[in-house]
């Protein structure tokens, strides 16, 4: 029997994405809104946030665009559980944390999941006051 690394995971993607989708809530956001955000909230250090959930490697540029698989997988297993839901409209898809996301994610008591939560918060706080756009040039600077 092969093991599955959980370490950038389909299954840590998708709760990262539910912890930053509750935290966000009522808002939604698009697929590629949530790339970005998977994306910052493991590198949030540098994005001027706490310290960043995985440690820093070098020739992370590449990183965002190889996301894009894990963080679909990972956002399809959660609508599954039922921790997010989404909305369609004549501009596109949007995702959103359904009601059990934030029962779930209080049972969520390991470190790195209390660390997930304080870094979607941090996030939340940066996406409310700037909007993508500051989060949106320091991704194209890299």
């Amino acid at each position: 029997m092969s093991e599955r690394p959980i370490f950038n995971s389909a299954l840590e993607a998708g709760v990262r994405a539910v912890s930053f989708l509750n935290t966000f809530f009522p808002k939604n956001l698009d697929f590629e809104q949530l790339i970005k955000v998977d994306y910052i909230l493991v590198n949030s250090s540098d994005f001027g946030g706490p310290q960043s959930l995985h440690p820093q490697t070098p020739n992370r540029i590449g990183e965002l665009n190889s996301r894009r698989k894990t963080v679909r997988s990972g956002v399809d297993l959660m609508k599954r559980f039922g921790l997010i839901d989404l909305k369609l409209t004549d501009t596109g898809v949007y995702y959103f944390a359904s009601e059990e996301a934030e029962p779930f994610l209080e049972l969520m008591k390991a470190n790195y999941s209390l660390e997930i939560k304080d870094r979607s918060k941090w996030l939340a706080k940066e996406v409310n006051n700037y909007g993508f756009e500051r989060l949106d040039r320091e991704l194209n600077n890299r």
